[in-house]
Formats: C-alpha cells, sequence, structure tokens
C-alpha cells in the first residue's frame, strides 16, 4: 500500500484520522464529561477498568487487566481496591489456586458500565447526527473490520 513515491495518501488520512479519535476520545477530559453525563461516581481509571472487564464477560484476572489497559499491575491494584471499596467489583480466589485472584464486575458494576455506555453512545450520536443512517453503519462495519484487522496483527 506504499508506492515509490512514498505512503499512500488515504493510508495517511487513516493514521490521522485514527490519531484524532483516539487522542481525543480517550482523553481525561471526554471521560470524565461521559461520567459526569453519565452521573456514575467514578474516576477514569475506573471507567477504563470497567470497559475492560465488560469486554472480558464480567471477569478476568488484575494481571490481565494490566495488559489490557497497558498500565502497571500496581496501578491496577490500586483502582481495583477502590472499585472494591465502591461495591463496584468483587475478588475471588480460584478454586484451584488459591493465590489466583479474579475480578468480577457486580451488578453496581454492570449497572455503573451500562450507564456509561448509553451516555457513550448516546454522544456518538450527537457526533453523527447529521449523517446519513446508511453512512453511520458503513462506518461501522468498516470501523469493526479495522479494529479486528488490528486485534489480529498486532496480539501481545
Amino acid at each position: 500500500m506504499t508506492s515509490p513515491t512514498g505512503p499512500e495518501p488515504g493510508l495517511v488520512q487513516i493514521l490521522e484520522a485514527f490519531g484524532l479519535i483516539l487522542g481525543r476520545w480517550t482523553a481525561v477530559g471526554m471521560q470524565d464529561l461521559i461520567i459526569e453525563r453519565a452521573g456514575v461516581d467514578v474516576d477514569a481509571a475506573t471507567m477504563t477498568l470497567l470497559l475492560e472487564l465488560k469486554r472480558a464477560g464480567g471477569t478476568a484476572r488484575p494481571s490481565s487487566l494490566a495488559q489490557l489497559t497497558h498500565t502497571s499491575a500496581s496501578n491496577v491494584s490500586k483502582v481495583l481496591a477502590r472499585m472494591v471499596a465502591g461495591g463496584l467489583v468483587e475478588r475471588t480466589t480460584e478454586p484451584g489456586d488459591l493465590r489466583a485472584v479474579s475480578i468480577t464486575l457486580t451488578p453496581a458494576g454492570h449497572r455503573a458500565m451500562d450507564r456509561l455506555n448509553e451516555t457513550s453512545v448516546t454522544m456518538l450520536g450527537e457526533v453523527l447526527k447529521d449523517w446519513p443512517d446508511r453512512e453511520v453503519t458503513e462506518f461501522g462495519d468498516l470501523l469493526s473490520r479495522f479494529a479486528q484487522a488490528i486485534r489480529a496483527s498486532f496480539q501481545p
């Protein structure tokens, strides 16, 4: 996808747009706005771990959460302690290995994550409100395909 004269302009356009989207949507200010609009009493780090737990099916080990969020195990441990104290998650030991700990979303954690997701979808809808439904669907399909390609190409 590169030519002898340099990268294909379409790839440069994608990279620039992708960087803008990631930079804006994942910025602490945007996360704080989502949290505020959702009316959920969490911080940005907690929101990130809630999202990763939801993606993992509601249960994950702390080490997996650290890997998924690209942060240290000690940082994840501090955030998880706040989440346990807030009733959003519970720690359980694995039956076969009492040293192994899993983190599971509680009903309150599921409700908080659902509210954050609903708010995020609403905000995304505000951004795309002038797009025809067909284009929103097509964009979603292409973006999902792109995400799958990234996942397949860059496994840790």
